[in-house]
């Protein structure tokens, strides 16, 4: 019911509590109580008569949505044409193969800035960006249907100082290699894009 309340800010800027009421047709007391849980996780705030996100939650607009979407994640390159950091992968999809150092954006992030952060969290290591590589949407599929669907930000980077990295071998560990990650480090590596980052500012229309 929560989702549901929730979806209703897709299309307005603030509700009353009637109205609400009126566009699910639930009873008073069962909204009364949901909208008072919002409320307490501040994800709602109430002013005068009026309901409306919160700022602080202004990011769940537009992930708000019974869709499921694709996930951008960024893939991350460190070696050379013949050998690359890799690492047993213990998450599902691709639990137990061979995987390029990777994650999801956090949103205030830039692609330099994910690159140094996953790079840093997950092996201790300090790394930047050398170039963007390739964009590429995959398909997971299981019996012919698909189940996952990810946009891959395939970049390079480079240790920021001389460090201990224990590279590789891509062409001898391919079956090893999650499928896409293979296809990625023997077709993409010579390849360079420009993706720019565009910061708009949100300029609110009230009801």
């Amino acid at each position: 019911m929560e989702k549901k309340i929730l979806n209703l800010f897709l299309f307005n800027n603030k509700l009353k509590f009637n109205e609400i009421q009126k566009l699910l047709k639930i009873r008073s007391n069962k909204l009364a109580y949901h909208l008072k849980n919002l409320v307490k996780k501040q994800i709602l705030i109430k002013k005068q008569n009026n309901y409306q996100i919160s700022e602080a939650f202004e990011y769940l607009i537009p992930y708000i949505s019974d869709k499921q979407a694709v996930l951008p994640v960024i893939l991350i390159h460190i070696g050379n044409n013949k050998k690359a950091l890799l690492y047993n992968r213990q998450k599902r999809p691709y639990k137990n193969y061979l995987s390029l150092p990777g994650g999801r954006f956090l949103i205030k992030e830039s692609i330099q800035q994910a690159t140094k952060r996953i790079m840093k969290q997950k092996f201790n290591l300090s790394a930047k960006l050398k170039k963007i590589n390739s964009i590429s949407l995959e398909q997971v599929k299981k019996s012919d249907k698909t189940i996952h669907s990810f946009l891959l930000i395939f970049v390079r980077a480079e240790p920021e100082k001389k460090q201990q990295i224990k590279l590789t071998n891509i062409k001898n560990n391919k079956s090893k290699i999650i499928p896409s990650d293979y296809k990625l480090l023997t077709t993409n590596l010579d390849s360079e894009i420009k993706i720019k980052t565009i910061n708009s500012k949100l300029r609110e229309f009230m009801k």
